[in-house]
Formats: structure tokens, C-alpha cells, sequence
């Protein structure tokens, strides 16, 4: 077994699996995408550590433990398509691709968005599509969506996105109040007719996303 073989089954057995993983497939595709890869060389060294990863252009990747709980709660579908937003170097998308049919996978800069879709190539997914656009906006030509996965912090739920989930569609985020440590990990859901619900699960860190970070106030 390889260095980085046995640092990704330490990562399922260690922090994933003991945060109460047990979604069919989810820990199988943990198991399977080499980590490593969509990181920094110099960081690869500490590519299974639990913590947030910068991988330049003001993107990280998301600790492993509360990915993975991201991704249960959203409860991904076999035949979701899934809209991923800020995705960076493809890790988030490779992960979800073997749970759902289709991911769409937004991502602004495109250094981050090539990277990603010559991993994609390497591993042999091809139901992931990679496009180059604003990550506030998503992509509403794709839409509807069955799932929206945001990878990173919001200041307040991004309503330009949740419009464009389908029915019964749901995105999941971590809702960080401006100066806050720790975020809230917030379900919506589409209940069609223009009505939707939302619900708080459990407490989580991440760093913001681009053009997600709280909006500066003026005082006089």
C-alpha cells in the first residue's frame, strides 16, 4: 500500500467514518479519489489532515470529516444532477460523481477549472462538466437542479441559487454570521409553487466563498 493509499484509508476510518458516515457509496468514493492530487505539491504531504487546505485563488478545500457530512445531509441521488459551486481544483466534484447522474461543476477561475478537468480526464469521470462562470450566479441555462452543493462559507443564503433548484431540490451551504469562528450547516428545499423551507443541522467551519462574504456597512 502506497504513502498516500494508507493516509486516505486512515482519513475514512479516522474522521469520516467516526462522524457518523454511513451513506451508501459515500465512503467508498472517499476512499477512492486521491486527494492528494487536487492540492498544491507542497502540500500533498499533509493532504489527509482534518483541517481546510488553501489551494491558491482564494479557494480551499473543505476539512474531510465535515465534507463528508455535507455531502449525507444533502442526501445525493442517483439520478440528482447537481450543481457544485466553487469547486476549485475538482476535488469536490470527482467525489460526488460516482453518488449522482450529472454534476455541473462552476468554478470562475479558470487556472482552477483546468486543473480539475485534467484530473476529471486522469480518473476517467465523465459525468462531471466543468464551466467557467460567476459562482453567485450558478448556472441558470442548466437549471433546474437537483442538489446544489456549495463548497465553503455564505454571509446570508444565496437566493440568485436557490432559485434554481428543481422541485424538491435542495442546496446545502454553511450559513457564517459576519465576525463568527463557526458556521451553521443550512438545508433548503424546493416546495414548489415558489415556497420553500429551510432547516439548521449541525455547526461547522469553512472559509467564505468568493462573492459570498458578508457586505461591508456604512455608518454616519
Amino acid at each position: 500500500m502506497s504513502q498516500f493509499s494508507a493516509a486516505r484509508t486512515n482519513m475514512v476510518d479516522c474522521q469520516i467514518h467516526p462522524a457518523g458516515i454511513i451513506l451508501p457509496g459515500l465512503l467508498e468514493s472517499f476512499q477512492a479519489v486521491p486527494r492528494e492530487k487536487f492540492v498544491p505539491e507542497n502540500l500533498r504531504s499533509i493532504a489527509y489532515t482534518d483541517g481546510d487546505l488553501p489551494l491558491g485563488e482564494g479557494r480551499y478545500l473543505l476539512e474531510p470529516s465535515v465534507h463528508a457530512r455535507l455531502i449525507q445531509a444533502a442526501e445525493p441521488k442517483s439520478t440528482d444532477v447537481v450543481l457544485d459551486i466553487g469547486g476549485a481544483t475538482g476535488y469536490p466534484a470527482a467525489i460526488m460523481s460516482p453518488l449522482v447522474t450529472t454534476v455541473v461543476a462552476v468554478e470562475e477561475k479558470q487556472k482552477l477549472l483546468n486543473l480539475a478537468s485534467r484530473l476529471w480526464d486522469e480518473m476517467g469521470v465523465c459525468n462531471v462538466v466543468g464551466l467557467k462562470a460567476s459562482l453567485a450566479g450558478g448556472s441558470p441555462e442548466h437549471a433546474p437542479f437537483d442538489l446544489i452543493f456549495m463548497n465553503g462559507a455564505v454571509a446570508e443564503i444565496p437566493g440568485a441559487l436557490v432559485e434554481q433548484l428543481g422541485p424538491e431540490g435542495r442546496l446545502v451551504t454553511i450559513v457564517k454570521k459576519p465576525g463568527a469562528v463557526m458556521g451553521q450547516v443550512v438545508i433548503v428545499q424546493n416546495l414548489g409553487e415558489k415556497r420553500f423551507s429551510s432547516y439548521t443541522l449541525f455547526e461547522a467551519g469553512a472559509h467564505y466563498l468568493p462573492g459570498f462574504e458578508p457586505q461591508a456597512t456604512f455608518t454616519f
